[in-house]
């Protein structure tokens, strides 16, 4: 099954072509780290909402600061909070 974005009113999914500058990739929610999962939902105002381990968001909903960038690979940096919807 493909990875498909969670956030409400993202249609974002792997495989969609998109130019090199635009590329999507996906990160699970932060399951382990209370914390940081609440902040995520925040954001998405989802709060009473549990999301499961196979769920996703894109890096549409990340702004540039919360990536870091090793052997040209982009990472999502460990205290990244999505804040665009």
């Amino acid at each position: 099954m493909p990875k498909s974005c969670r956030a409400p009113h993202c249609s974002n999914a792997a495989g969609q072509p998109r130019p090199f500058a635009r590329r999507l990739s996906f990160y699970k929610f932060p399951l382990q780290d209370a914390a940081r999962l609440r902040q995520w939902l925040a954001h998405m105002r989802q709060e009473n909402w549990v999301p499961t381990r196979h769920q996703h968001l894109c890096s549409d909903h990340f702004e540039p600061s919360c990536f870091q960038y090793r052997w040209g690979v982009r990472y999502l940096r460990p205290d990244a909070v999505p804040t665009i919807f």
